[in-house]
């Protein structure tokens, strides 16, 4: 189980604040300024210096990216896809503190209105344009501006981006805002090629200033990655290329990895005995994604919070977590896993606990004692699809009519959060780095993964107050007060905090995973032959 303990931001108390993660006990922030980014070497660094440099390594995903125009992109789970060919201005420690990125260091001035950074020299993009404070500017402009921008309500704090030089930027903020660095950590501070804004084949070949570029790209198919051989971090040792397969269907991913076809796939907990006996390795930790039932707040029956406890009262999330994730995950009624700083404690997994009577109860307490019907999207993928089906019949329980309709996984987000097709969802939300990226990307009125915009006056101003507290312990509570809000509204349905499951065999070295639940690919690799 991974050290949550590290997982959040904290800035200094006096003069130019320099952001960094500390643990939740009395101990000093970690240093990011220029001079003290040296980082403690983790095993899997070590084991990945043992790569094979001119490997092949193959990689089976069960959905390919959204888009690959990180200010389009819709899907939270697009950043494992992203994070070979795009770096970002802060990148996440496996722990997921916040670390140099393009960045080489960042700072917060103390009254929390400028973010300055610094910024790595001798950079280039893949098309050979440098990477520079102008760059930066660009790309931010371009992510607050762009017709149809999922990153636009992010970067909204931000007032104006100044060039100081060649190397250095300060970003002007309308208000604090202390989700800034994990922002900054994902789809928000992946940098494009400006020269490449305007390329009609940018969501099929992205050109970023990663360590890795896409040479192919086959949709729903192959996409290929090789390295970049002017790539700034020389310290980073992977394989020469990835060959990330494309590969739905649980079986069939499976045997790729069983045959050797793949080194490295995500498996279900369905498959980890199998996977076991075959003599595969196969690794699990709890992230930051979850399974949930979306609710479209805007239909007349979903906007009544009383209905909405009463779904969660109808939800057996532990025969769900045995049935359809083997025991591999834990049952949840909150955004956040148990043991994240974001949890709040007060409310566990049963806090709804499973009673169809209950349930009944609210519903005619609601004005709805003869149910109503709604259409239910699915992300069609077995746990997805497994897991709507047992929500449908748990709510058919209590006279609820969820009509299913399946949705292919890589137009999920886009048919639902920007097309607003369907009142509910039943699917999984892609971690963030920060948990007020979560809430309010889910539970704000601007929110894009709020379709409908519902929301209420205190929770616009909870969130407006955990952005604005610096201060780790203070911003904590209101967090879990934000956390309060949402569960007592019953603003949606969580059902689980599934493990990330992975098979491998046992040729992949450097092998870990990043909070967001994505491996990390700076560390991966496979023993030479």
């Amino acid at each position: 189980m991974r050290s949550w303990l590290r997982m959040f931001s904290s800035v200094a108390a006096m003069g130019l604040l320099v952001v960094a993660c500390a643990p939740v006990e009395d101990t000093e922030p970690a240093d990011t300024a220029a001079g003290d980014d040296e980082e403690e070497t983790t095993e899997a660094e070590e084991e990945a210096r043992e790569a094979d440099p001119s490997a092949t390594f193959r990689f089976g995903d069960p959905v390919g990216p959204s888009r690959f125009d990180p200010h389009l992109s819709t899907i939270g789970q697009d950043i494992r896809h992203f994070a070979p060919v795009y770096d970002r201005l802060v990148h996440l420690s496996p722990d997921g503190d916040p670390i140099p990125g393009l960045a080489s260091s960042f700072e917060y001035s103390d009254d929390g209105l400028e973010f300055q950074m610094e910024l790595e020299q001798g950079v280039t993009f893949h098309d050979g344009e440098p990477f520079d404070a102008e760059a930066v500017a660009a790309n931010i402009e371009r992510g607050q501006t762009l017709e149809g921008s999922s990153v636009a309500a992010d970067l909204a704090v931000i007032e104006e981006v100044e060039v100081v030089d060649e190397h250095e930027v300060i970003f002007h903020l309308a208000e604090p805002n202390a989700m800034l660095p994990g922002m900054l950590s994902h789809r928000a501070g992946a940098m494009v090629s400006p020269g490449a804004f305007d390329n009609d084949d940018l969501d099929i070949m992205p050109v970023g200033a990663g360590m890795y570029e896409v040479t192919e790209h086959r949709p729903d198919d192959t996409i290929v990655y090789e390295r970049y051989d002017d790539y700034w971090d020389e310290e980073v040792v992977g394989a020469d290329r990835f060959e990330l397969q494309i590969l739905p269907d649980d079986a069939a991913r499976f045997n790729a990895l069983r045959t050797g076809d793949v080194d490295l796939a995500f498996l279900t907990g369905r498959q980890v005995s199998e996977a076991e006996g075959a003599g595969l390795i196969v690794e699990s930790d709890t992230a930051l994604h979850y399974l949930v039932l979306y609710l479209n707040r805007s239909h007349e029956a979903l906007e009544d919070p009383q209905v909405r406890q009463a779904m969660n009262h109808a939800i057996d999330r532990d025969a769900i977590v045995e049935s359809v994730l083997f025991g591999y995950g834990e049952a949840s009624v909150q955004p956040f896993p148990e043991g994240y700083w974001a949890h709040n404690p007060d409310y566990p997994g049963d806090y709804y606990e499973f009673d169809p009577d209950r349930a009944r109860e609210l519903l005619e307490e609601a004005g709805y004692g003869d149910g109503f019907e709604f259409e239910m999207l699915v992300t069609a993928l077995g746990t997805y699809e497994q897991t709507g089906e047992a929500v449908q019949n748990m709510l058919d329980e209590i006279g609820i009519t969820a009509n299913i309709t399946m949705v292919e996984p890589a137009q999920t987000a886009d048919v639902y959060y920007a097309q607003q097709d369907g009142d509910a969802l039943t699917s999984q939300w892609g971690g963030r780095p920060d948990p007020s990226m979560t809430i309010e990307l889910q539970f704000t009125g601007e929110g894009f993964a709020n379709p409908g915009r519902h929301t209420t006056d205190e929770m616009g101003e909870l969130h407006n107050e955990a952005l604005t507290t610096i201060d780790f312990d203070e911003r904590q509570e209101v967090i879990h007060r934000n956390v309060e809000h949402i569960v007592e509204q019953a603003f949606q349905v969580p059902i689980s905090h599934e493990h990330g499951v992975y098979g491998m065999t046992d040729e992949v070295v450097g092998f870990e995973t990043l909070v967001t639940g994505q491996p990390n690919f700076r560390t991966l690799g496979l023993a030479p032959e």
